[in-house]
């Protein structure tokens, strides 16, 4: 069986030389059957092992029980298992689930994701705490899921469902919903419903804008709107006071919203993959920030006001316009992390000085001056530094080519 995977792969590979259009798409077919029939002999083989391991537990044992990636149709009895804790049932061909494996009240962890699940039937009195259902063919959240009083964290992504039903707000437990690419409307009904809910991910639902009642959702500490169409924020959003983290990664701001700079519990923002030209001088108000990712947008300039973020671990602005970085940067005496490559730089502060700076990466940019310094800096852990045109004399080759084998042998990533 081995060697058969690695026929696989070495075949797959083989296909950008010497073959027609045509050939390849042959070739890839039959490469597409075979690797699934080695997968479903491999599931078989597995599906085997575990009703055999099945009839030797005992059925008091606690614990797990994984039947992942076994195509099973129909799911095994485990009504009996009366210890059990957690199951892990993804990856299989389920269509229904018996209402007795559920009702078991050991159990608060249950996956049944990647099945072809179009309903749920939940019973009363489950003690289920974390429930994953992406993958499915669900058009709708459950209505049962309002029996599961426990209920803390729901992950429903990839199915079909439009809108976050009324029960879901009275739901008293319910901490965190992760429901991405599907095809919510977050309007000011769903924002009502979500009122008590702590995390919230929805990433790739289409969302254009988020309502004006936003500010309904007061106990929201990390709200995730990662690829949606957002350009926007409502006057409201200023006053989720609670919030410790937002992600907008891939969306469509021109400018960081002024909304956020009032935030000032804010920890981590991300704004990766927008279109924003400027940062506003206001993000200084966020003193708490820890973690700043604004990479892949148009910034030309870093505002002084950056320099109060004393708290700041993380700051990564590579893949900009920027054309240089402020002296005052040092200042950041908790900073970690760095990554300013891929932008217009034609030097760099001294970072060395840097003491808890321990991951920098300035590779892409117009710099000349080799950064010996940081080569040499005590607490170096990664250094990339490639893709820049630095001028050496031949004795300076010499003594790099030396300098990077010892800092490599120390442990040091280096990468030239």
């Amino acid at each position: 069986m081995k060697k058969t995977i690695l026929f696989l792969i070495l075949s797959i590979f083989a296909f950008s030389d010497g073959y027609s259009q045509q050939n390849n798409q042959g070739n890839a077919d039959s490469l597409m059957l075979e690797w699934q029939r080695t997968r479903d002999s491999i599931a078989t083989i597995k599906r085997q092992v575990f009703y055999n391991q099945l009839t030797t537990i005992p059925k008091d044992t606690s614990g797990r029980i994984n039947m992942k990636g076994l195509n099973l149709s129909k799911f095994p009895d485990l009504a009996n298992y009366n210890q059990i804790s957690s199951i892990n049932a993804s990856g299989n061909k389920l269509k229904r689930l018996p209402k007795k494996v559920i009702a078991i009240d050991s159990l608060t962890n249950i996956n049944l994701s990647d099945n072809n699940l179009k309903r749920v039937r939940f019973p009363s009195g489950s003690r289920i705490v974390n429930l994953e259902l992406s993958n499915n063919e669900l058009n709708r959240i459950p209505r049962s899921l309002r029996k599961l009083k426990d209920l803390k964290y729901l992950t429903i992504n990839n199915n079909k469902i439009k809108r976050i039903p009324r029960f879901i707000g009275k739901m008293d437990k319910l901490e965190s919903i992760e429901i991405n690419f599907n095809k919510v409307k977050f309007n000011s009904k769903a924002a009502s419903r979500l009122s008590e809910i702590k995390i919230l991910v929805i990433a790739g639902n289409g969302i254009d804008e988020l309502p004006s009642n936003i500010d309904v959702m007061v106990n929201a500490v990390n709200l995730n709107f990662s690829k949606n169409n957002i350009s926007t924020l409502p006057p409201s959003f200023a006053l989720l006071d609670s919030l410790e983290t937002i992600i907008f990664y891939k969306n469509s701001f021109q400018h960081i919203p002024l909304e956020i700079t009032y935030l000032s519990r804010l920890k981590i923002i991300d704004f990766y993959y927008n279109k924003i030209e400027e940062i506003p001088v206001e993000i200084g108000n966020l003193r708490k920030l820890k973690m700043i990712f604004l990479a892949y947008n148009n910034i030309e300039t870093i505002p002084d006001t950056i320099r109060s973020l004393n708290n700041l671990v993380a700051f990564y602005i590579h893949d900009n316009k920027l054309a240089r970085i402020p002296e005052w940067i040092t200042e950041l005496d908790k900073l970690q992390i760095l990554d300013i490559s891929y932008n217009n730089l034609l030097t760099i502060p001294e970072l060395s000085n840097m003491s808890e700076l321990s991951e920098i990466d300035i590779q892409e940019n117009n710099i000349d001056h080799f950064p010996w310094e940081l080569i040499e800096k005590e607490n170096l852990k990664l250094l990339i530094i490639k893709g820049n045109p630095f001028i050496l004399d031949k004795e300076e080759e010499q003594q790099l080519v030396i300098t990077l084998k010892e800092k490599r042998a120390a442990g040091v990533i280096i990468v030239d």
